[in-house]
């Protein structure tokens, strides 16, 4: 989809997001239940879970949530090629286990991470084939319809972590730091390699890009990640895994990261140090909301990073009066389509 044409004014507001430029309102993405919606298409009919990531369930998962959402304000229809976090792991010598409809689970298979600098990435391996068939199926029967996301590679920290088990890692970042800082280097070529080969099948089907959390781009934009950091301390994040993502960022024209809960807050400083990071996604604990830390969302705008998270409706005008505009966007799903159309008249209000 030549989405910058059937979209403009989405494509220019998020513009103006990533360079932090004027704007009478955040960016909103917000979803709601059709009015309208066409119950002629049903959603796909299967009991095996591991069928949840054959194309042509992918396809009609995606059709079904097309026919019963309406997307408002920046909101545009977007769709996650979901193999679970990280399953750059099953694409580099590991399985994936689909046993569940909820989680992908991928089991450890290294005894030790001096034997990580031997993976290789297998672009015509089963896992990253099914990948790339599912993301093609998705571009060719509703590539003018929707965004096709990035697969979640996930972040190499955690792939590291997926093939000798955390706890391993814990004890190797201690004791075997400079074979960790190998074995994160490596993992990050192979990240790369898979990245770029998702993204080439990406733009030849269309003209911007987005990941699991709908960010979109003009150009290379990806949600990195490191919820290993959850475990460590900022000095061990900033020796032996930083590194990477700085180098990611290099490749990005945007570069976000994905911040994922309780400790993982202390690591903000040193994120923020990193080159060509733009935006960080804030994700608190279960059950609370993301308001709780507004100190931390205000310092990481008036670093010059944007900020970007879930609220309820009933939490927008909180937000918008707290946040700087500019540097905001907020995904929210809406009981109806006229209580999303009020939150989009009232946020202007609220910024005036």
């Amino acid at each position: 989809m030549q989405f910058c044409q059937k979209y403009p004014e989405i494509c220019e507001r998020f513009d103006r997001f990533w360079a932090g430029a004027d704007t009478d309102r955040p960016l909103l993405f917000v979803t709601a239940p059709r009015g309208a919606p066409d119950d002629s298409v049903s959603p796909p009919d299967f009991e095996n879970p591991a069928d949840r990531v054959l194309p042509e369930n992918m396809v009609a998962q995606a059709r079904y949530r097309l026919a019963q959402t309406a997307y408002l304000a920046e909101g545009y229809p977007h769709v996650f090629v979901n193999f679970g976090p990280g399953v750059l792991h099953a694409c580099i010598g590991g399985d994936a286990n689909f046993s569940s409809m909820d989680t992908t689970w991928f089991p450890e298979f290294l005894s030790d991470i001096s034997e990580f600098t031997g993976l290789r990435f297998q672009p015509e391996g089963k896992w990253w084939t099914a990948i790339e068939r599912a993301t093609n199926a998705l571009l060719d029967e509703l590539g003018d319809e929707l965004v096709v996301s990035f697969t979640d590679l996930g972040g190499v920290a955690d792939v590291v972590a997926s093939t000798i088990g955390a706890e391993q890692l814990l004890i190797d970042c201690i004791e075997r730091p400079e074979a960790v800082k190998q074995a994160v280097a490596h993992g990050h070529r192979l990240w790369v390699e898979a990245f770029e080969s998702n993204y080439q099948s990406l733009r030849d089907g269309q003209d911007v890009t987005t990941p699991w959390w709908p960010v979109l781009s003009r150009g290379r934009t990806y949600m990195t990640q490191c919820d290993f950091n959850s475990m460590i301390s900022p000095k061990v994040f900033a020796e032996l895994f930083v590194e990477e993502l700085g180098e990611t960022y290099k490749i990005l024209d945007q570069g976000c990261f994905h911040l994922d809960g309780i400790g993982t807050e202390v690591h903000v400083p040193t994120l923020l140090a990193q080159e060509n990071l733009q935006c960080i996604q804030w994700v608190p604990e279960p059950g609370t909301s993301a308001l709780r830390h507004k100190k931390m969302l205000r310092e990481i705008q008036e670093a010059g990073a944007s900020i970007t998270f879930g609220l309820r409706p009933e939490e927008v005008e909180a937000a918008c009066r707290e946040f700087d505009p500019r540097r905001l966007l907020l995904c929210i799903d809406c009981e109806s389509e006229a209580q999303g159309r009020e939150l989009i008249e009232n946020a202007l209000r609220w910024c005036e």
